[in-house]
């Protein structure tokens, strides 16, 4: 009996340090960090050293050998117009292919042949010549169907821009979190939006363009970039 009653005894003492061991365990706490978010933009303005231009070169006929006959002259009066300009054949291509024939009418009509040729000026003070010599000297082309400026060394434009980006929006957390009476202490994520590139050239093309040639007035090239960043912050 008294073995009984000491072993319940050494049970208990055990049982009662157990518990106290349990209870005497801090418990753990995550703590949240504290953040701000903000955005930021920057872009930088420069000038185009390249010109992307697209002609359209479109032939009828009621043949539609001959539609394809009159469609390779006219591209090929175009590509020689185009080198003597100085126009190099590797910034010179032909895409958008394709032969139709109008049946609007519920019986067989012409056919029609057409191609975009593209052209890459590298030298854009040459522009308004190429564009004469390609569409209003009849050389073969029928129009312009696209004209766009560009620079040759876009990821150094996208390089200042984006570093504009952050230093806008780290200017920003800085200054709210100062207001507040924080501190920024480092980074927990950044994103970006897509980039984006647009130009303000302009072609003017008037009457008088038809005696002293067509004339471009050559806008910039601006490249922007918009961050948006989640800042660590402290008291």
């Amino acid at each position: 009996m008294n073995k009984f009653i000491k072993s319940i005894l050494i049970l208990s003492i055990g049982m009662g340090l157990l518990s106290s061991c349990v209870v005497a365990k801090p418990a753990q706490t995550d703590t949240v960090p504290r953040t701000i978010t903000v955005s930021g933009n920057g872009s930088v303005s420069l000038k185009p050293d390249l010109v992307y231009l697209k002609f359209l070169v479109r032939t009828m006929d009621w043949n539609v050998s001959k539609a394809v006959e009159k469609n390779a002259a006219n591209s090929d009066f175009v590509l020689k117009a185009l080198e003597q300009l100085g126009i190099a054949s590797t910034d010179i291509s032909t895409f958008d292919y394709s032969i139709s024939q109008d049946n609007s009418n519920n019986y067989p009509g012409q056919y029609t042949v057409r191609n975009t040729i593209a052209v890459v000026v590298r030298n854009i003070e040459i522009t308004g010549s190429v564009i004469d010599a390609v569409i209003k000297n009849n050389a073969g082309a029928n129009g312009l169907t696209s004209f766009k400026y560009a620079v040759s060394d876009k990821e150094s434009a996208l390089r200042q821009a984006r570093t504009l980006a952050i230093q806008n929006a780290q200017d920003a957390a800085n200054l709210l979190a100062g207001a507040s009476g924080c501190k920024i202490t480092g980074v927990q994520t950044i994103s970006e939006f897509s980039p984006s590139y647009y130009d303000t050239g302009e072609v003017l093309l008037k009457a008088s363009d038809r005696v002293n040639g067509t004339q471009i007035k050559e806008g910039t090239i601006g490249v922007s970039s918009q961050v948006t960043i989640t800042y660590l912050m402290e008291n």
